[in-house]
């Protein structure tokens, strides 16, 4: 009898030290998952807020969607000024430029350049895991310090990130955002 209560003892050890494992181990699983896809949806939304800031230098204003966006960092250019020759520092740029020291050369190159070769522009407008949901942009005009600023706004939540994962007994708000911009705050840095 005092064998089989060992026994019994030592079998329900072994299941507990396996729970506790299980456990343990799936946090961890769960931790480095989250932080991986956190990581690569902060990457997406840095190239979304690079090109939301050329066609900023463009256009004088925001894309509010994506398809504008899209097209104009498939379709369009990039201007770029070169100022050649050096400012004597008795002059200002704009005197010398108009005395001839310095020369102005502006050239076009295409807007895809502002990504490396690895950046799929078209993919862009989808939440990475979120199974083909889209981010949710807006852009439009705020006053801030009695001056009207351009702003924008890019954004998606934990739910669409954390797809498919088992989530139910993290810690973790499901409704909170991962965003870069604000449409209160003229930002163009993300939240995280």
């Amino acid at each position: 009898m005092k064998i089989g209560i060992q026994a019994a003892l030592f079998v329900i050890a072994i299941i507990l030290a396996y729970f506790i494992y299980d456990g343990v181990q799936n946090k961890i699983e769960f931790r480095d998952t989250t932080q991986l896809r956190n990581e690569v949806v902060q990457s997406r939304l840095v190239n979304v807020a690079d090109a939301q800031k050329k066609f900023k230098q463009e256009k004088g204003r925001y894309a509010a969607n994506f398809p504008e966006l899209l097209n104009f960092v498939n379709n369009d250019s990039l201007t770029i000024i070169k100022a050649i020759g050096n400012v004597p520092d008795s002059l200002t740029e704009v005197e010398a430029v108009q005395l001839g020291i310095v020369i102005r050369d502006t050239s076009l190159v295409p807007a895809t350049t502002i990504f490396e070769d690895d950046v799929v522009i078209d993919s862009l407008k989808y939440v990475p895991f979120g199974e083909g949901e889209e981010f949710k942009i807006q852009a439009g005009v705020i006053e801030k310090n009695k001056v009207n600023v351009n702003v924008f706004e890019v954004s998606t939540t934990l739910a669409t990130v954390y797809k498919g994962l088992k989530t139910k007994n993290e810690a973790v708000k499901l409704t909170d955002e991962i965003k870069v911009g604000s449409m209160s705050e003229p930002i163009t840095t993300g939240n995280w």
